[in-house]
């Protein structure tokens, strides 16, 4: 079974041949790395209602929310900074939307750079709006019209520690012939610093500040940086097993793990989702007809007189 795998976009000017009109756009690397890591991936364009969102995941069995546009300050309570980019109003919607949907059922999710920030965001928590006004440097930002790399620290503990565990790298965390890595002040890994040290794409000028209830921290930057969060055992939707977001990009580089991760969780959500349906089906059928037994005869025709809804099979898939 291929798992199926949304994907949010970008909502803007594209232009190509001799076109440029309003588009739904994402860079290919996504899509890419979710066919490699044995994914279908589907985009989900912005613009639709918090309803159409539920019923589009209802239809999936993995979600990865994008990077993009800076978030609107006011979905958590605070004032524009000057550097904070004009928000999108319509894609917060949708993707909160989506995200809500994704909590609320279970589906395993990737949240990417700015999708950890709205992760962060729908579960209470606020954004530091400039970075480099936090912590003094623009490494985070990366290149103008290009990723950089830096350093994050892979915590121990958590569901991306087994993902991203130490393999093929040195024992300060470098890659294999990289210990002496330039303009890098390797920080020990041991006690609240255990873990192991990776290099990752990057380009960003957010990053989560206070952490949203039911997350946890489990990568950080060698500033401090949040760089990844996961939604905890007592946070998460009955069954849910993979909620991550990390403020890197992941699909820029060459490491398929998370990508690999997010698919194998995708595969049993739909496992379990194809053996609780039925179950929940044959079980609220059975409920159905036990309580017209009890009503007695004309009960259903009574029910219907008074206006109640009778079930959609399509509502009774267990989603």
């Amino acid at each position: 079974m291929t798992p199926l795998i949304g994907i949010t976009t970008y909502s803007d000017i594209a232009r190509w041949r001799d076109w440029a009109d309003p588009a739904a756009v994402l860079p290919r690397t996504y899509v890419d790395a979710v066919r490699r890591a044995g994914g279908r991936p589907v985009l989900l364009p912005p613009g639709g209602t918090a309803a159409e969102a539920a019923l589009t995941l209802a239809d999936l069995d993995g979600l990865v929310v994008a990077g993009g546009d800076d978030v609107d300050p006011a979905q958590y309570g605070a004032t524009m900074h000057p550097a904070t980019g004009r928000p999108n109003a319509e894609r917060d919607a949708w993707e909160l939307a989506l995200l809500d949907s994704a909590l609320g059922t279970g589906r395993p999710l990737l949240a990417v750079c700015r999708g950890i920030q709205l992760l962060n965001v729908i579960r209470g928590g606020t954004l530091h709006q400039h970075l480099p006004h936090i912590v003094g440097h623009e490494e985070h930002s990366g290149l103008a019209d290009d990723f950089g790399q830096h350093m994050v620290r892979i915590g121990e503990a958590g569901l991306i520690g087994k993902i991203l565990g130490p393999n093929g790298t040195s024992p300060n965390g470098a890659r294999a012939g990289d210990a002496d890595r330039a303009g890098f002040d390797w920080p020990a890994a041991t006690g609240t610093g255990a873990g192991h040290w990776l290099e990752v794409p990057t380009h960003h000028h957010q990053a989560v500040d206070r952490l949203g209830d039911g997350l946890v921290a489990t990568a950080w930057a060698a500033d401090g940086t949040v760089e990844a969060v996961e939604l905890t055992a007592a946070g998460a939707a009955d069954g849910a097993g993979f909620a991550i977001g990390v403020q890197w990009h992941p699909e820029e580089g060459e490491d398929p793990r998370l990508f690999r991760a997010l698919i194998d969780a995708a595969r049993r959500f739909s496992r379990r989702r194809s053996i609780l349906g039925p179950l929940r089906s044959r079980t609220a059928a059975a409920s159905r007809r036990e309580a017209h037994r009890r009503a007695g005869p004309g009960a259903g025709d009574a029910g219907a007189r008074s206006g109640l809804r009778r079930p959609n099979p399509q509502w009774d898939n267990g989603s």
